[in-house]
């Protein structure tokens, strides 16, 4: 593989893990906004189970924005993987490198 086959191959990785990114971030911005507005009405309910789900899934959404360049990575690795030409990059490949 040419060096400006590489370059080729790691911008549209980047790119791909970027929109991954993006895309993660907005279903969690959309979903914060819905536990905000929903919440109150789970408190005047008493549905505590709804109350504990929305806590824990805010905890795990939080700790995937935490490590969203790995989880990024690794999906856009599940995606792209199979493209012959991205599976040398792949091979020698990390979320660090990018």
């Amino acid at each position: 593989m040419s060096s400006t086959q590489r370059e080729e191959a790691l911008a549209t990785i980047k790119k791909t893990q970027e929109n991954i990114a993006v895309v993660i971030g907005t279903i969690f911005a959309l979903t914060m906004c819905v536990y905000f507005f929903t919440y109150a009405m789970l408190v005047d309910k008493g549905l505590s189970g709804g109350l504990w789900t929305m806590g824990i899934s805010s905890i795990v959404m939080l700790l995937i924005l935490i490590k969203l360049k790995h989880v990024s990575f690794f999906l856009a690795r599940l995606l792209l993987a199979r493209r012959a030409d991205l599976r040398d990059t792949f091979a020698n490949l990390t979320a660090a490198d990018l």
